[in-house]
């Protein structure tokens, strides 16, 4: 038995020892991110448009990695129905930000929320970003396209 010991003890030491060091991106907690409206008369190039569909209650989600250096993401959320209500919230690697309206990018009743975010020290902070697509208030199904670059 203590045969079998030592060898698991040898194994997983030489495991660790041969196992690539890995230096983990610090992240400034302190870091303020900065939300502004955004320019929804722009077309995004190049950027993967996920579409899809709610209902009222519903919560979709999706993630994006934002790398290292990168100075602001521009969002996107698009159901054109302003009758329904959708709701996005953002949750980046130093907090929770949310929740943004219809009327959160400075024009109300569009069926559309269009904002960019920036890092208040130039770049925003490195790591898995998660949106979550929310159904405040909607009538049957409601398509929608949610783009973040």
């Amino acid at each position: 038995m203590s045969v079998y010991r030592n060898a698991l003890l040898i194994l997983i030491g030489a495991a660790l020892l041969l196992a690539p060091v890995v230096s983990a991106q610090q992240v400034d907690l302190n870091q303020t991110i900065i939300v502004v409206p955004g320019d929804s008369s722009k077309s995004m190039v190049f950027a993967p448009l996920v579409y899809d569909t709610i209902t009222q209650g519903e919560t979709d989600y999706f993630s994006k990695y934002v790398a290292s250096g990168t100075s602001q993401l521009t969002l996107d959320l698009n159901w054109g129905t302003p009758s329904n209500s959708l709701t996005l919230w953002v949750n980046t690697p130093v907090g929770l930000y949310g929740p943004y309206y219809d009327s959160s990018d400075g024009i109300p009743s569009n069926g559309r929320i269009a904002l960019v975010m920036s890092g208040s020290g130039g770049s925003l902070p490195a790591g898995t970003w998660e949106f979550r697509v929310y159904g405040d208030q909607v009538s049957g199904v409601e398509d929608y396209t949610f783009v973040a670059y």
